[in-house]
């Protein structure tokens, strides 16, 4: 990481050190000119090869950020099975193999956002309220520094904290909470735990400042999803868009649909997006890998459509990359991110409106 005197954002590609380091202002979006330039040495991998900040308020508005990316490693609230806590590192390591500028909207996300990353939120093993504080904790940090939040599960409990943070920041006006997922993940409790992977559209609900008329909910499918979870939709006034109906009338009506539920009249928006939405042909690094699902053409039609809306904090959860010895989840999964970025920029640009 690189930062001048002043703490101003500068990039400096995947961190790179040394007499051979890339150092031109637009070396991240031409080929490289060094043997050690963007995708010959990952260096210290960032995502995005973006700048390393502290998670603080005060260092990110300095550096002028307008996007922070954090890595949540936890997947103790996890009722399935494990292997989330690596999903940040496996998103960073894809994110090595691209460059941030995106062609299909002739931008460049470096230079048009002023990416930072500010690290992994600590874990404490074991401790489910303690770990969500650091979440909490961290994600207004980012917020309070005037930056939107993009961060990498982590287990599906990671948004209940997080979108308790936007709620707080937010606490004088409304705000929509949208869910992409296999699962409805409405269990009033799980065992009586209240604060797992089965519950975060529950505890959005809980929110003094969240509306049931703004949580939408589409993808799910198949035999998880228990009938309490669909009785909290079917005796509220959330919105529910299942996979079957997804096919039938196709993803880019529905996608605007929810974020349309999720904006209208509100002032800031939550975006929970599970990677366990996507089938599992396209996605098998993920905790509950089902089919029946989002394939990748759908899922970056999704980012795109995403992008034209914006969200205050897009969350991308529950990758898992230990189960994919083919690294098409990670890779994936950073594209979802990057085209939603890709797309956001575009809109923003066009509107004449900055970050």
């Amino acid at each position: 990481m690189s930062t001048s005197p002043s703490g101003t954002w500068e990039f400096v590609p995947h961190q790179h050190q040394g007499p051979q380091q890339q150092s031109g202002a637009d070396d991240h979006i031409y080929s490289p000119k060094l043997h050690n330039g963007t995708l010959k040495s990952t260096g210290l991998a960032t995502f995005l090869g973006a700048p390393y900040c502290p998670p603080d308020r005060n260092a990110i508005r300095e550096m002028g950020a307008k996007i922070c990316f954090l890595g949540i490693p936890w997947d103790q609230g996890q009722m399935v099975r494990s292997g989330t806590s690596s999903g940040p590192a496996g998103l960073r390591e894809a994110s090595t193999q691209y460059f941030p500028y995106m062609f299909e909207y002739d931008v460049d996300i470096l230079s048009f956002f002023k990416p930072v990353d500010c690290g992994d939120v600590p874990i404490v093993p074991g401790n489910n309220d303690r770990s969500h504080e650091y979440i909490y904790q961290y994600v207004t940090e980012c917020l309070e520094g005037g930056a939107k939040v993009i961060f990498c599960g982590g287990d599906h409990s990671a948004p209940i904290p997080s979108a308790r943070a936007l709620s707080d920041y937010n606490k004088s006006g409304k705000i929509g909470y949208m869910h992409i997922d296999c699962h409805l993940d409405s269990a009033p409790d799980w065992g009586g735990i209240k604060n797992t992977n089965c519950s975060p559209v529950s505890r959005a609900f809980d929110l003094p400042n969240c509306d049931g008329v703004n949580i939408a909910h589409m993808g799910s499918r198949n035999g998880l999803n228990p009938k309490d979870w669909y009785d909290f939709f079917a005796n509220s006034d959330a919105h529910l868009i299942p996979m079957m109906e997804v096919v039938d009338r196709g993803i880019e009506e529905c996608t605007k649909e929810i974020f349309d539920v999720a904006w209208k009249g509100t002032d800031a928006v939550y975006c929970s997006w599970d990677t366990d939405s996507l089938d599992a042909s396209c996605m098998p690094g993920t905790t509950a890998p089902e089919c029946f699902g989002i394939m990748s053409r759908e899922a970056i039609q999704i980012a795109r459509i995403a992008g034209t809306y914006g969200a205050d904090i897009l969350e991308v959860s529950e990758l898992s990359p230990i189960f994919d010895v083919s690294q098409m989840s990670i890779k994936l999964a950073c594209c979802m991110i990057y085209h939603y970025l890709g797309s956001r920029a575009k809109t923003l640009r066009d509107q004449g409106k900055a970050p």
